[in-house]
């Protein structure tokens, strides 16, 4: 069986293992933009909110004129992609190392917790991630494959589909624009070093991207206005990085670095944590252990160069940028990783069974000398550790890949199950207060209300003074005051001495808001 048949059946395995496990709810903020984005689309309403996520919402509209299901026509995009993803990450791999590492890169990827996971979500980065590994696969043959002058051509349109698909995966999630750094690098290198290339190279790179960042910049201008764009584009940056989107301002400190490990270690590779089961020891030594020796591997300059300029400028910007507690922002990164342990694992298989077979032939030979005694007692003790040795790194691989996979479905099923905090706390609210007598104060959560309880009074607020403000502006005081808040806010809401309801989350799909909490405020 060759190597497409091979990756094929695991597109299918895949595709097949995320369509049974779709999300049954809107489980983030986020999610519910994308909704309302679906019926009305205004990003000054955040319906989404900027930059507005044109390509995948477009995409998802498609899926909704299908399904007529919010939920289904926002993941159906993840599943898809997160699917297709298996081909340009193996062949990435397999241009990158060998066919062996690429099929068992294909294999972690597909068992990830955090890829099959967010292949589950109503959200966009499954999508995004697809065509980012996509432009890197193009980039790569583009950069360091070897081509004659009869080749040329189809280095053109490596070149052309690279910049193609990653300025459409702008239009996925904007977020992910560190990858310009590698397009610009590769473009840079094939204008100064390549022979074949050096007058078409920028052009051909240029065109590309342009292209991809026009198919869905020109639609998003014609149908809100270059103005309106610009300007929402400016007060949702200035509010993410100073204010609530879990920047380097306004959380920092040796904790953010703990919580980008985390991040990357727990919730990313599914590493084992302090108060994390104990049964993620196992998978935790083999990938330390495999990460360990591929690192300890001689790389080729090709290899160093391409996979720093992919990794580095990107982890750079979560670590600067991005909310580093939210798991789901670190996901181009994994399946890099996942091709680290893959190498590790492989070579030292390789490695072993080399030795061996050297070990063997010389002892045949010395055997082979007249008169040499036999001794069958030392060559069935030196069969067997030979064999010992050589399905070591095969029992590691074996580990890895069960164990990853029981504790990756274990996962999905309790997410597929689970209902999340925000839709619990919508839930009980309705259930047990009327609406027409109550008044809820809470921060973003306050979309779910508006998604599922239109009718109900929500109001947003951030601390207990916007919450006095509003109330002694009211001409009509409720009779039940309600307030919403995460872990670590009941401070800045005066709620320390109330009596509060916990909705616990999923931290895998909330971050540091994986607990909600609601009080009924009594200070009047």
């Amino acid at each position: 069986m060759n190597f497409r048949y091979r990756v094929t059946i695991l597109f299918c395995i895949c595709l097949l293992t995320r369509l049974c496990f779709v999300a049954q709810y809107l489980d983030s903020c986020d999610s519910i933009d994308f909704a309302l984005g679906l019926h009305d689309y205004d990003i000054s309403r955040l319906q989404p909110h900027f930059p507005g996520y044109p390509v995948y919402l477009f995409t998802s509209w498609l899926f909704f004129k299908l399904f007529h299901h919010d939920v289904w026509a926002l993941v159906m995009p993840g599943i898809l992609c997160s699917s297709l993803t298996i081909y340009p990450l193996s062949s990435l791999a397999r241009h990158l190392f060998s066919e062996r590492v690429a099929l068992l890169t294909a294999v972690l990827y597909l068992i990830n917790p955090l890829c099959w996971l967010q292949a589950e979500r109503p959200t966009s980065d499954a999508m995004g991630l697809f065509f980012i590994i996509v432009s890197a696969y193009f980039l790569y043959r583009i950069t360091f494959s070897d081509c004659d002058n009869n080749q040329s051509s189809g280095k053109k349109i490596y070149l052309f589909l690279g910049s193609l698909c990653l300025g459409l995966g702008l239009g996925v999630r904007l977020s992910y624009f560190p990858f310009i750094i590698l397009w610009m690098a590769v473009v840079v290198y094939l204008t100064t070093r390549s022979i074949h290339l050096k007058k078409h190279s920028t052009f051909y790179g240029c065109t590309g991207f342009i292209i991809g960042i026009s198919l869905w910049l020109f639609p998003q201008i014609a149908y809100i206005g270059w103005y309106h764009l610009w300007k929402n584009g400016l007060f949702f940056s200035h509010g993410h990085f100073t204010d609530w989107g879990g920047s380097i301002v306004t959380f920092g400190g040796l904790r953010r670095i703990a919580c980008l490990v985390r991040s990357i270690w727990e919730y990313g590779l599914g590493g084992w944590w302090s108060g994390s089961s104990f049964f993620r020891l196992i998978p935790s030594f083999v990938m330390v252990i495999s990460l360990l020796y591929s690192f300890k591997q001689h790389f080729s300059y090709r290899q160093r160069w391409f996979l720093g300029m992919y990794i580095i400028p990107y982890l750079i910007w979560i670590n600067f940028g991005q909310n580093v507690a939210n798991p789901r922002h670190i996901l181009p990164v994994i399946p890099i990783l996942l091709l680290f342990i893959s190498h590790g694992l492989c070579k030292a298989y390789e490695e072993v069974s080399r030795d061996i077979s050297i070990r063997r032939s010389i002892f045949l030979f010395i055997r082979s000398f007249p008169g040499f005694p036999p001794n069958p007692y030392r060559e069935r003790k030196k069969r067997e550790g030979s064999l010992t040795a050589a399905y070591c790194p095969l029992l590691f691989i074996l580990t890895l890949i069960v164990s990853m996979s029981i504790f990756s479905l274990k996962l999905v099923i309790r997410y597929h199950h689970h209902i999340p905090a925000p839709i619990q706390l919508v839930q009980f609210v309705e259930s047990q207060f009327d609406n027409l007598s109550t008044r809820v104060y809470c921060s973003e959560d306050k979309r779910f209300f508006e998604y599922y309880t239109p009718l109900w009074d929500v109001r947003m607020v951030r601390n207990a003074a916007q919450l006095n403000f509003d109330l002694q502006s009211s001409i009509d005081k409720p009779q039940n005051i309600l307030v919403v808040h995460v872990s670590g806010e009941d401070k800045q809401f005066g709620t320390e001495r109330l009596s509060l309801i916990m909705f616990q989350g999923n931290p895998y799909t909330d971050g540091l808001y994986k607990n909600l909490f609601l009080s009924v405020w009594n200070n009047l």
